[in-house]
């Protein structure tokens, strides 16, 4: 009796003290920014020669593992970290794109007959799973996927840096599976300087190959599991992958088109068509660039911020509000705009579906209008365009990692603040709010009196 209520105890101590599975997600990302931070600022990670602080190893540790592709090392990650470092930020790049958890639930699912509440929430969390029907096929799905992608993306990559580059062996086999797995997992980090790919708008390989593994990237797994399994059928598929499909064509064509017609008159880009197409893919979560986004028109970055914002969808290695999001504000407001309950592609969406998708844009713009806030403060003896403070915090938040080259000049307090924000912006606002969420249940509510809006 007496080791029956021990047990009892002990349970109710777990449950009390017990870590929320989105709170256990922040703090995996926490312990691999932490370990890589620390691996990437030995000696065996730098080259001879090259210096860097530690705020800058912790920097590159947490834009890897966000999968963000913001630099604050001078002289490029190319000329400052070894074959190790660019490996261990290899590492970092794949962990983050995949989730850190990925590993060990997948396997655990492998071995494992029977998940526990916890490890479901977990996985559900991570993945934006629905349910946790099928879930090894799925997770066994997302490693084939990955694998396929990121080996066929090296092999095209390997033959244009051999072959087009006259890369010998050795560095066009490491150039091609970094650059693979970065542009997979939307991560935007290059071995090519401090430039990104700028120079090689005419190299169509290097160029459709990386849009081609951006948008595999961020269209998401589940997406392309039904894709497979239902054999691209329309009229069966899900709501999700109608809307991630429809919007993610949408949202490459506009940016596409706005992009070429802003720039067409702009004599110092010279913007080319593919490379509009480029960078409509790229600037949504990726952060590849081809031009130097300091000689781009005010509009043009604007229109990238907005794209940026947006960012990928749900599942994927893409950051964002994510393309669902903004299709269930889009239906939201239009059926309060004409008296109509929220609707997409004939299917209703629920009111608690609409709150949460306005939740998570009031917040993710909230911590955006703060980022900026605190890096216009930290900044006010640089005097710095406010165009490119905004641009800055959003690519941040939104995982993207494109700048108009204010980066490397930036205060500590303002890289602390991009830290915080690429933290909160691949976890997401919503699931961060959560895991600081009270276990309490409120029992009570107070009396509803009306007020004058509008």
């Amino acid at each position: 009796m007496e080791n029956n209520n021990e047990e009892l105890e002990i349970k109710a101590k777990k449950r009390r003290f017990g870590l929320r599975p989105v709170a256990l997600s922040a703090l995996s990302f926490l312990v691999v920014i932490f370990i890589g931070s620390i691996l990437l600022i030995m000696p065996f990670s730098v080259k001879e020669g090259a210096e860097i602080s530690y705020i800058d190893a912790l920097f590159t540790a947490v834009s890897c593992t966000c999968v963000t592709g913001l630099s604050t090392v001078p002289l490029g990650v190319a000329s400052t970290f070894t074959l190790a470092g660019k490996i261990i930020m290899a590492i970092l790049i794949q962990l983050g794109g995949l989730g850190v958890t990925f590993v060990a639930v997948l396997i655990f699912v492998i071995f494992s007959r029977k998940l526990s509440f916890n490890q479901q929430s977990l996985i559900k969390e991570n993945w934006n799973l629905i349910s946790l029907k099928n879930v090894k096929r799925i997770f066994l799905f997302i490693t084939l996927i990955t694998a396929i992608n990121e080996i066929l993306g090296s092999v095209l990559l390997f033959l244009d840096f051999y072959f087009i580059h006259n890369m010998d062996v050795a560095r066009a086999i490491m150039n091609a599976l970094f650059h693979s797995v970065s542009a997979y997992n939307n991560a935007g980090f290059d071995l090519f300087g401090t430039t990104s790919y700028i120079g090689f708008d005419t190299d169509y390989i290097l160029v459709f190959t990386t849009m081609f593994l951006i948008i595999s990237g961020g269209f998401g797994y589940f997406t392309i599991y039904e894709i497979i399994h239902r054999k691209l059928n329309w009229t069966k598929s899900s709501l999700q992958a109608k809307i991630v499909i429809f919007y993610t064509f949408v949202l490459i064509v506009v940016g596409t088109f706005g992009i070429y017609f802003i720039e067409l008159f702009n004599t110092e880009t010279e913007v080319s068509f593919v490379g509009s197409l480029f960078m409509s893919v790229s600037t949504r979560t990726a952060g590849f660039t081809l031009y130097d986004l300091s000689e781009f028109k005010k509009a043009t970055l604007l229109l990238i911020m907005i794209l940026m914002f947006i960012g990928a969808s749900p599942g994927g290695t893409g950051g964002g509000i994510k393309t669902t999001t903004i299709a269930i504000v889009a239906a939201y407001i239009r059926g309060l705009i004409t008296d109509r309950k929220p609707y997409a592609f004939r299917r209703t969406i629920s009111k608690s579906l609409a709150r949460t998708a306005m939740l998570i844009m009031t917040l993710s713009l909230s911590v955006f209008v703060i980022g900026m806030f605190m890096i216009s403060i930290f900044e006010s003896d640089n005097k710095l365009d406010l165009i490119d403070v905004a641009f800055e915090t959003m690519s941040a938040f939104a995982t993207v990692g494109l700048s108009t080259g204010i980066t490397t000049s930036l205060t500590v307090g303002s890289k602390i603040t991009l830290i915080l924000l690429m933290y909160i912006g691949r976890l997401g606002p919503l699931t961060l709010a959560n895991s600081m969420k009270s276990r309490k249940i409120q029992t009570y509510s107070y009396v509803e009196e009306n007020v004058s809006i509008g």
